[in-house]
């Protein structure tokens, strides 16, 4: 089934929501404080040729109101104000409503959800517009590529999810990563520019944005021949589009310094 890699953004949209309501609540709460203290009555504005004229109108029967004078401006002012004040309570009150409304409509009725409830049957004929992260993460961990292999005589160092890997320190990523729950591929090849096909340590996957990271470990850095080879292989990542902290992760060790697990946990989190 083809799949269109869609990022769910319901939680972000909700987390946005929330930060309006706060400011809706927050508005809401400063103009009804302002209003209590506001003068009685309203006011009326009339264009005359010499400039604006002012009126404060106590009585809904009275219509024309009466006149406040140049020197009683801030009554007018505030009978402005206030009237202002009353429009942003009511829109504030209004669209509070309507987001309220909202979220629990995307809570309980979401298009993603619609191919997640339908008979397997029915899923094999239709092509889903949202992939659920559960579906996402299998299609993503079922991809199928030629692994690398091992010779007889290495030793067997396995995670706890029973991945076969080359080192001590990359169980400890490995053993971290699936602790966390990030997806990954091991030594899943690439191409690099001016080097060709290379095998990443780990290719994981951000579940919650669907975003690839490149993870390689340089366990030898004291060994020079070593060290430039991989020096060399970093810059090509970089000349390829793989940064650090953008898109690839790279932990580093020596025979004196070995790698460590709560550098890779602030990583993972």
């Amino acid at each position: 089934m083809k799949r269109i890699e869609e990022i769910d953004q319901q939680e972000q949209l909700l987390e946005l929501l929330k930060k309006r309501k706060e400011m809706l609540k927050y508005l809401i709460s400063e103009k009804e404080k302002a209003l209590k203290s506001a003068p009685e009555g309203t006011l009326r504005v009339l264009k005359r040729p010499n400039g604006w004229q002012y009126y404060r109108r106590t009585d809904p029967k009275d219509t024309n109101g009466i006149y406040i004078p140049k020197k009683r401006q801030r009554t007018a002012r505030e009978l402005a104000q206030k009237g202002y004040d009353r429009k942003v309570l009511d829109l504030a009150k209004e669209e509070l409503e309507v987001i309220k409304h909202y979220e629990d409509f995307i809570n309980t009725k979401s298009i993603k959800d619609l191919f997640a409830l339908m008979m397997p049957g029915r899923k094999e004929l239709i092509t889903p517009v949202f992939v659920t992260d559960k579906e996402y993460i299998e299609a993503w961990r079922g991809e199928i590529y030629k692994p690398m292999g091992f010779e007889g005589d290495m030793s067997v160092y396995c995670s706890n999810g029973g991945v076969r890997l080359r080192s001590k320190s990359e169980i400890i990523i490995a053993n971290m990563l699936e602790q966390f729950k990030v997806p990954y591929r091991y030594e899943y090849p690439i191409t690099l520019k001016g080097i060709g096909t290379v095998r990443p340590d780990f290719m994981c996957l951000n579940i919650r944005t669907r975003k690839e990271f490149i993870w390689e470990h340089f366990g030898m850095m004291d060994n020079i021949a070593y060290a430039n080879k991989n020096i060399a292989k970093i810059n090509a990542y970089e000349q390829s589009g793989f940064y650090q902290g953008k898109n690839m992760i790279m932990t580093f060790e020596t025979s004196q310094y070995a790698i460590s697990s709560y550098v890779i946990k602030n990583m993972i989190e």
